[in-house]
């Protein structure tokens, strides 16, 4: 019997190997006998290509028969086709008998030894008119189970434009249970060996997304005592913050321009504040800057924490109920649910070929499924990119798996250009690295936050002149005029840009309100589309 996911304790005393062969078992049996059957979209994509899905034994048999990597606009397309659907084949209706053969066909190839077991039982019975009404009830509350749609998640929408529905069923809400916890236990197993104790406070914003729900149900299964709140929703930050100091929250969740712009921010001003000895912090969301870090540690340290962890998550609508996680700031993310989902890294080629990339090459995340139902994506390019990936034992917290480095860090723009399907991020003509510039630009002592905007000279004209702006909140104690530090930031985006970009010095108020939302738009792309 092949287990359906690991228990972080497994995970820790488990292999790569060992891993591997699991995903390349349940890769091999999901294909053959849920995705290709049940999935009108690849169903469609093998067959326009000729690919039989009985050669597909491994996730690199994606790469040898070049079956066509997926972007988000053509998920957003074929919202509907994405779904996993018994009931239905090619626009035809499916015989009920051939949707249990099919199901124990799966069962049997990846392990799934219970489900099996279960469906056979109850086939007896209805083939031998044995309590066949009552067995055909229990055979079709399992596949309700399995196959109707219970809830959705949004993606952002930041990167393609209007947010697209993601649909989980019952399964898949059982799967995020057991998946999330391990995210949480990863951050704070160094500490938790040692008998500290969980009180934790969910500090994601309350909405259709994966991040705030994944959390609630991680968080309430590891806490002594858990503050489910969300980023100053229902409750203004001053006040989230006063939660904190009552509870002695030592386990803060969230993404990181709230936290460091709101909460942490309402934690300085707050005197009554006093901090738990020891704190982690889980980051997920956005991208890490690591100037954002270092003032959400100096924050802590300052209202006394001795010690801070701060870790990063990594995770997506797309990647539904599968998760990465940092065992360390300076360390790389663990792929904790490997026989869940499989990370992946791809280079794209001009001719459109693709392959997956070496270890110690970049190259884009690519999401295989495998397993869960509702919407299943297989070879799902993201617009991240991770500097490098290995299987094998981790330098930093000793885990033997697979994991990758500084995803979502290196050239993001870049990736929303060949990945995305968006317009190409050039200014005047040169293709600006705008993440790798924002990183510069909070480097300087005197900006609080910052918002890059590309946009044109004359607005109503999309064929006019492309302009770069900066808008620049200062650090409360910076006074005007503020003439040197536009000349600095001036100087520094011309260097490395190419571009003398036009400086706003705006409120921090005034900027969080321009740039703000479910995420913090930290880069802008306003540029009005020719007709």
């Amino acid at each position: 019997m092949v287990k359906t996911t690991f228990t972080f304790s497994e995970l820790k005393r488990t292999n790569h190997q060992e891993i591997k062969d699991l995903q390349d078992r349940k890769f091999r049996a999901f294909i053959r006998y849920q995705v290709y059957p049940n999935h009108p979209y690849y169903r469609r994509l093998f067959k326009e290509n000729n690919i039989d899905p009985f050669n597909i034994t491994k996730i690199e048999d994606w790469e040898k028969y070049q079956v066509p990597l997926v972007r988000k606009v053509d998920y957003k397309e074929h919202l509907k086709e994405f779904v996993l659907n018994p009931s239905e084949v090619d626009g035809h209706e499916r015989d009920s008998v051939e949707i249990i053969r099919n199901l124990m066909a799966y069962a049997k190839a990846a392990g799934k030894k219970d489900l099996y077991t279960f469906l056979r039982n109850n086939g007896i019975r209805v083939k031998m008119h044995m309590g066949a009404s009552a067995a055909m009830e229990r055979i079709k509350e399992k596949l309700t189970y399995l196959y109707a749609p219970l809830q959705f998640w949004l993606s952002s929408g930041r990167a393609s434009g209007m947010p697209a529905p993601v649909f989980l069923t019952r399964y898949d809400n059982d799967l995020l249970y057991h998946n999330c916890v391990k995210v949480g236990q990863m951050a704070v197993d160094p500490w938790v060996k040692k008998g500290w104790e969980v009180i934790s406070m969910n500090l994601f914003p309350y909405a259709p997304h994966l991040g705030w729900h994944a959390v609630n149900m991680g968080l309430k299964q590891m806490s002594k005592f858990y503050l489910a709140t969300s980023a100053g929703g229902a409750i203004p930050s001053p006040k989230l913050v006063e939660l904190a100091r009552v509870f002695k929250a030592n386990a803060i969740a969230g993404m990181p321009s709230y936290l460091r712009n709101r909460f942490f921010r309402a934690m300085r001003e707050a005197e009554d504040y006093e901090a738990p000895e020891k704190v982690v912090v889980l980051l997920a969301g956005e991208k890490i800057y690591p100037p954002v870090v270092d003032d959400i540690v100096s924050t802590l340290t300052e209202k006394g924490t001795k010690e801070v962890r701060v870790v990063g998550g990594y995770a997506s609508s797309e990647s539904k109920v599968s998760f990465a996680v940092q065992c360390d700031y300076h360390g790389p993310y663990h792929n904790v649910s490997p026989l869940i989902l499989s990370f992946e890294f791809t280079r794209v080629n001009k001719d459109g070929s693709w392959e997956f990339v070496d270890e110690n090459e970049p190259g884009h995340v690519t999401l295989f499924h495998l397993d869960a139902t509702g919407t299943v994506f297989e070879g799902f390019l993201l617009g991240d990119i991770a500097s490098k990936h290995e299987s094998g034992r981790c330098p930093v917290c000793g885990i033997d798996g697979p994991f990758f480095w500084d995803v979502g860090r290196q050239n993001d723009v870049q990736a929303q250009i060949e990945i995305m399907g968006m317009a190409e991020k050039k200014i005047k003509g040169a293709t600006v690295n705008l993440t790798a510039l924002r990183t510069d630009l909070l480097g300087f002592p005197e900006i609080e936050e910052v918002q890059i905007e590309i946009a044109k000279e004359d607005m109503d004209d999309p064929y006019s002149m492309d302009v770069l702006n900066l808008y620049v909140a200062p650090k409360a104690s910076v006074h005007p005029p503020h003439d040197d530090l536009i000349m600095r930031l001036q100087r520094v985006t011309k260097d490395s840009t190419e571009i003398t970009p036009s400086v706003l010095i705006v409120s921090f108020e005034e900027l969080l309100d321009r740039a703000g939302g479910l995420k913090f738009m930290e880069i802008a792309d306003v540029r009005p589309k020719p007709a």
